[in-house]
């Protein structure tokens, strides 16, 4: 029978688990934030309409990127495609602000 509690595998699944859960509380969190705030630019409504559209659809965003901070093959994976949702969504915001400027 194979022991599955040595401790180097035990410093290494807690370093697993750990960067999941900072990538799914900070990465997930400007990763929602920055595709949010590019919702508001983006849908064709009011001002206020789409502000309150990009709010209310923030939390939505911020649990698929939770969930995807667990399912991902690696936490190095995980961290790096929030990063580059998050990255993305705010440049192409900033390039929407920059052209159109700010209403």
């Amino acid at each position: 029978m194979v022991e599955l509690n040595l401790p180097i595998q035990s410093r290494a699944r807690k370093k697993d688990v750990t960067s999941r859960v900072c990538a799914a509380l900070f990465g997930g969190y400007f990763a929602g934030t920055a595709f949010s705030m590019l919702v508001a630019r983006l849908v064709p409504l009011a001002k206020v309409e789409a502000t309150t559209t990009a709010i209310l659809c923030t939390p939505i965003l911020y649990v698929a990127a939770i969930l995807w901070a667990f399912s991902a093959r690696s936490p190095s994976r995980a961290w790096l495609v929030l990063i580059l949702i998050a990255v993305i969504a705010g440049g192409l915001t900033l390039g929407l602000i920059i052209v159109k400027g700010r209403p």
